[in-house]
């Protein structure tokens, strides 16, 4: 079996490091859940630098997304796995990080159920075809949309972590400057959900006439 893992033959996971990207960004997703809803320091923000830590490890996480699949296409070693877990890769980052700014009040539930409604829509989907032995691969449009999806967690987390350092008294940030950040969370974030509904539809619309 280890083998047949080195040599990506057999039953075995091709150990390439375009899917190492890919678990990487999967075994995040757990990771941010604990960096953004424990707190690292006494009750509230003060000192919870947690929650700092979790900006820098969502844009590394965000990078891979973008990095493994050019990674696979240079280097010859595009997979079956990296087809499939790729995108669920996405959907698991960005349910861990979209939930956890419901719980911390920095996102409408409403956006984050349209949201997961779609990702789940399109996983079923995408298992269905699995079933059938097709491998549904993501559109150009659907890595724009992890791309918005990420940028909108990151600029949802930014006026969070100012806060973090402006309450444990290591940075004084303007109001105004809050303000600016918080309207560039809110815009980021509906650009997000547009991507991520319209994606959802082409998907439905490209791949559905494959289960008849």
């Amino acid at each position: 079996m280890i083998e047949a893992v080195k040599r990506g033959k057999g039953p075995g996971i091709q150990l390439n490091l375009a899917n190492c990207l890919t678990l990487f960004r999967m075994a995040s997703a757990p990771v941010l859940v604990v960096l953004l809803l424990v707190d690292s320091g006494p009750p509230g923000l003060i000192g919870d630098y947690g929650k700092v830590v979790a900006i820098f490890l969502a844009f590394v996480a965000g990078l891979t997304d973008i990095w493994d699949g050019r990674i696979a296409r240079a280097q010859k070693t595009v997979s079956t796995f990296g087809k499939f877990c790729d995108p669920v890769a996405d959907k698991l980052l960005v349910t861990a990080l979209f939930v956890c700014f419901v719980d911390l009040g920095r996102m409408p539930a409403w956006i984050c159920i349209l949201i997961l409604f779609r990702e789940f829509a399109v996983l079923g989907l995408r298992l269905l075809l699995a079933g059938t032995g097709f491998v549904m691969t993501p559109t150009r449009w659907a890595k724009y949309k992890a791309i918005f999806q990420i940028s909108a967690a990151i600029a949802i987390m930014i006026p969070l972590d100012l806060q973090v350092l402006i309450f444990s008294g290591d940075l004084a940030v303007p109001t105004v400057s809050m303000l600016y950040y918080a309207q560039i969370a809110v815009y980021t974030t509906y650009v997000a959900l547009v991507f991520t509904l319209v994606t959802g539809l082409e998907y439905f619309v490209l791949y559905w006439h494959h289960l008849e």
